[in-house]
């Protein structure tokens, strides 16, 4: 059997700077170019879809953006830890774990602005997308590092049924089981007597969802598997039978717990995930196995291989709340016009990360 590692798949890259390119700004210039080609207002329809939907009353697109970040991060797990054992020693990997761990949840402090306040009380420690990146990496290496795909598929659905028995039957504080409203759910709770209710009462859950998280993470690396061990059109069966299997299960199942993204809900995720299976597949199809496209996800594929520095200058916000991104361009003379001004930002962020692609320098943790 052959050492030399397999090429790099572009379905990755391309899902991933598809991802960013919405969290980045992508989504603002959709909305405009809508606005645009509606005699300036963007339709109802679609701009709902940009949006988080209301606690418990449906899921959107952009409710996907945050679980298909985390699932990304999982579907590249596999090539990387493969590549950790052709290296050898175990504790170099254990370090590369623990440090990126680190690195992302303090890296995720610094985002949010709270390390760099000085008020100790707009400070939590667990309040950010990267930090619960860095709790789903953490579980998932633990996961890869001692088990098989059985043993992952196992852990992910013992990740979601323990989760599901914390939201569902457990009472707490007085509190009825199985509660779902906005600051009465034992998640909440847990989070509040752990760090307190930070941003004003803010709904998210970031301590106690972290079996969520894990679980969303091992789905990507399952996905990852598939793409390793198969690839062609076998994975991509896999893949689909796999993501409309988790979507259907948590349609299905959303009557004894609501599809809820704040939360991370058991049922979100296999609904989340389901599509993030689903994209994967469809990338696997159109950029991995028609190379014709693959000049099609340039652009896509730039601002994916610079994925952390694109979230980091899009969400890197100052304790005085101005972004540093958009302190850069205030130098700059941009249109008036809300379409012009905003494609030159998001093309001069493009070149931005496209400079960095050309020479090879990518912010890595």
């Amino acid at each position: 059997m052959s050492n030399t590692p397999a090429p790099r798949l572009r379905s990755i890259d391309v899902l991933r700077g598809a991802d960013m390119f919405f969290l980045s700004g992508g989504a603002s210039l959709l909305l405009l170019t809508a606005a645009a080609l509606n005699g300036g207002v963007a339709p109802e329809w679609l701009a709902a879809q940009l949006r988080h939907a209301d606690w418990g009353t449906g899921f959107t697109c952009w409710d996907l953006v945050m679980p298909l970040f985390l699932f990304i991060c999982g579907a590249s797990m596999p090539f990387s830890f493969a590549k950790y054992r052709r290296e050898g020693a175990g504790w170099r990997t254990a370090l590369r774990v623990a440090r990126r761990v680190l690195l992302l949840f303090v890296l995720g402090m610094v985002v949010q602005g709270n390390l760099l306040g000085l008020a100790g009380a707009h400070r939590s420690l667990f309040c950010n997308t990267l930090q619960a990146i860095a709790e789903g990496y953490l579980i998932t290496a633990v996961v890869l590092s001692c088990c098989r795909v059985r043993g992952m598929l196992l852990s992910c659905a013992g990740l979601l049924l323990g989760y599901w028995f914390l939201l569902k039957p457990v009472p707490y504080a007085g509190q009825a089981a199985g509660l779902f409203l906005p600051e009465a759910n034992i998640a909440h709770a847990i989070d509040c007597a752990l760090q307190g209710s930070w941003q004003d009462g803010t709904p998210y859950t970031w301590i106690a969802t972290a079996p969520a998280f894990g679980a969303i993470t091992l789905m990507g690396a399952l996905g990852g598997c598939a793409l390793q061990r198969l690839r062609g059109w076998r994975a991509l069966l896999l893949l689909s039978l796999g993501g409309l299997g988790c979507a259907a299960a948590g349609w299905l199942l959303r009557g004894d717990t609501p599809i809820i993204k704040h939360l991370f809900t058991s049922t979100m995720v296999l609904w989340a995930g389901g599509w993030c299976l689903l994209l994967l597949a469809l990338c696997h199809a159109l950029f991995d196995l028609l190379p014709q496209l693959h000049r099609a996800a340039y652009p896509l594929i730039v601002i994916g291989s610079n994925a952390l520095l694109a979230y980091v200058l899009s969400n890197f916000y100052l304790p005085t709340g101005q972004s540093l991104w958009e302190g850069v361009l205030a130098f700059l003379p941009l249109p008036e016009q809300a379409l012009p001004a905003a494609l030159i930002r998001y093309a001069l962020f493009w070149l931005l990360l496209w400079l960095l692609y050309r020479r090879r320098l990518f912010l890595r943790v």
